[in-house]
């Protein structure tokens, strides 16, 4: 939206003429009235839009921790990461579309192990909720893992297979890393500074400067700024309309709804056989299924993830396919 739709709108408002209205004619009149409310609310959200004074709280509040914003030193950083996001409207409005997209999935996910719901903010700093994103640095997925870290805490990694890009496995596998980063460090942010750093880097700056809170420690700048997008991620996401950016509800994406089974394969096969079984293109098999990475699935076993709308499909062809079998929970 732009400024001449505003100037349109207060024009429509308050310059176009006015019907003379007989009696009899309430029904337009009140018809009238109620376009009136409607143009002066569309007015409200014009100005919005347009406002860019961007007033925020003075205390941003991230896994239950409050940010002190009273503290130049600390609202300069805040403000650092709030401004380069909010600005970058385009940019926003996709993550927030994606945000609906993935919501379901990511809240189920960090309910069922008990952690904070405010962990979907850091997905979202992580990727972009892009689970095929791969940083400067080879950190791969949904959560950006890098090999050794991956493989570290038991994703499987290589050429064929790589479960860093597995939605599912990489998402639990990250938030039980996360769990016991906090568990170790007792704190929300220096877990997070440890997910982004590294523990050792971390327990390093904590010995030396003798300090355990977050924003007293001098950290890699890339680290320092991470906590601080985690929390103006959250505060633009959660207030979205307050700064301005509307989504439409009809333009949103679909909810993501997978499930996830465990395949045996006695002998390699085309990994067609498993996308025709759900009755899927290879291309919409491998959207839900990025860690396969080859055209055939050697002998092994393989968690593969299902529409859960085609999971019964899905378990009936595999239990007629030949080579392949479900394995029981």
């Amino acid at each position: 939206m732009s400024k001449i739709c505003l100037l349109l709108l207060i024009f429509q408002l308050f310059f176009m003429p006015w019907p003379v209205f007989a009696q009899g004619d309430g029904e337009r009149l009140k018809a009238l009235q109620g376009r009136v409310k409607e143009l002066e609310r569309e007015m409200a959200r014009l100005k919005r839009m347009l406002d860019t004074s961007y007033k925020f709280s003075e205390s941003i509040v991230l896994f239950d921790k409050k940010i002190d914003l009273t503290k130049e030193e600390i609202r300069e950083r805040f403000e650092r990461e709030f401004f380069l996001l909010v600005e970058r409207r385009g940019l926003i409005k996709i993550l927030l579309k994606r945000y609906f997209k993935w919501r379901e999935f990511l809240q189920r996910e960090i309910a069922s192990t008990s952690s904070h719901p405010d962990l979907i903010f850091v997905a979202i700093a992580e990727s972009y909720l892009n689970p095929r994103a791969v940083s400067p640095q080879k950190a791969a997925g949904l959560w950006q893992f890098v090999k050794e870290t991956g493989r570290e805490e038991g994703l499987y990694v290589d050429e064929g297979l790589d479960e860093r890009y597995d939605i599912v496995r990489a998402t639990r596998t990250a938030l039980a890393h996360i769990k016991r980063l906090e568990k170790e460090f007792g704190d929300s942010f220096l877990a997070l500074a440890a997910y982004n750093a590294g523990r050792a880097r971390v327990k390093e700056a904590i010995e030396n400067q003798r300090t355990r809170d977050f924003f007293e420690l001098f950290l890699p700048e890339e680290t320092e700024r991470y906590v601080m997008r985690i929390a103006a991620l959250k505060e633009i996401i959660s207030n979205h309309e307050k700064y301005g950016i509307y989504v439409v509800e009809s333009e949103l994406y679909r909810s993501l709804r997978v499930t996830q089974r465990r395949l045996v394969v006695e002998r390699e096969i085309p990994v067609t056989v498993i996308s025709d079984a759900m009755g899927l293109s290879y291309k919409a098999f491998r959207d839900l299924n990025l860690h396969v990475r080859k055209y055939k699935l050697e002998r092994g076993n393989y968690y593969i993830n299902v529409p859960e709308e085609r999971v019964g499909q899905f378990e009936r062809k595999i239990s007629e396919t030949p080579f392949v079998r479900l394995e029981q929970p």
